[in-house]
């Protein structure tokens, strides 16, 4: 049986993908940011992008969007473990961009280590990777 505490954890971690997933999508980076301990590390899709620290995070945001435009980000099938103050989380990704009026999506997986940092559960280390290509489709009119 789950502890009642585990689940509070677990119920926690959900909100913090939520969190982070509106954050980028709508374009509040120090929000985004803040997702992540303050030596938080995030390893990006777009080559040669680590940051580490909320700095370096928060900057990267506006990168995020000038590269892949408008987009959506939609965790799912989280799978948790929790250890006392860490935890560790693999979940699917889907995530969506609209560039100049084309589609494109693409499912990946999240692998992910969690610190819970002044009573918080905070990313530590993500990282990021695509299990399909991207695909182009054109929206419906």
């Amino acid at each position: 049986m789950i502890s009642t505490d585990t689940l509070a954890d677990l119920e926690e971690i959900r909100a913090l993908n939520a969190r982070y997933n509106f954050a980028v999508d709508q374009g509040t980076p120090e929000e985004w940011a803040a997702t992540f301990s303050t030596d938080g590390v995030f390893h990006a899709l777009i080559e040669g992008q680590t940051p580490k620290g909320r700095a370096e995070l928060a900057a990267f945001v506006p990168l995020c969007r000038d590269t892949f435009g408008p987009m959506r980000h939609l965790t799912m099938n989280e799978v948790v473990s929790v250890s006392g103050d860490t935890a560790t989380q693999t979940c699917y990704l889907l995530f969506f961009a609209n560039t100049a009026g084309t589609v494109s999506g693409t499912v990946c997986v999240y692998t992910d280590e969690l610190v819970r940092e002044d009573g918080a559960w905070r990313y530590r280390d993500r990282k990021v990777a695509p299990v399909m290509p991207f695909t182009s489709f054109a929206p419906p009119v």
